[in-house]
């Protein structure tokens, strides 16, 4: 199979298209490690309050009095889907990893193979030059 210019383009913008994708999902685990982190943190503060302490939670414009059961189960419950989102993206991340790394040796092969074209014509053409002033010497 001869690679040409436009196969190798082609590749590169596949590539390219990879690597874009792959920006967004650091972004996105970036974003839900920071909640993770946050959401713990709540987590250990309402483990440090006493039974019976007040919680607010912030509803709209205003402050809503919430059980402490029911504040600890809602940060729970919070931490588990990000956790579970959070697995998703590195699922996603490893995949596209895969997927780059295969367009790359794609890339890499079809240059191999343009290269290797390349340097046969050269040669030939330089065969062909020594043909030609050997015929014209005699």
């Amino acid at each position: 199979m001869a690679s040409t210019k436009a196969d190798v383009e082609k590749e590169m913008e596949a590539f390219r298209a990879h690597q874009g994708e792959m920006q967004k999902l650091v972004t996105a685990r970036q974003s839900m490690i920071a909640q993770v982190n946050e959401n713990g943190m709540v987590k250990q503060e309402m483990d440090l309050l006493e039974e019976g302490a007040v919680i607010f939670k912030l509803v709209g414009p205003i402050l809503v009095k919430q059980p402490l059961d029911e504040a600890k189960a809602n940060v729970q419950k919070r931490l588990d889907f990000i956790k579970t989102e959070l697995e998703k993206v590195q699922e996603s991340m490893n995949e596209k990893e895969k997927e780059s790394v295969a367009h790359k040796e794609k890339i890499m092969a079809m240059q191999r193979e343009m290269q290797a074209g390349a340097a046969e014509a050269a040669q030939a053409a330089g065969q062909a030059a020594q043909a030609a002033q050997a015929i014209a010497a005699q």
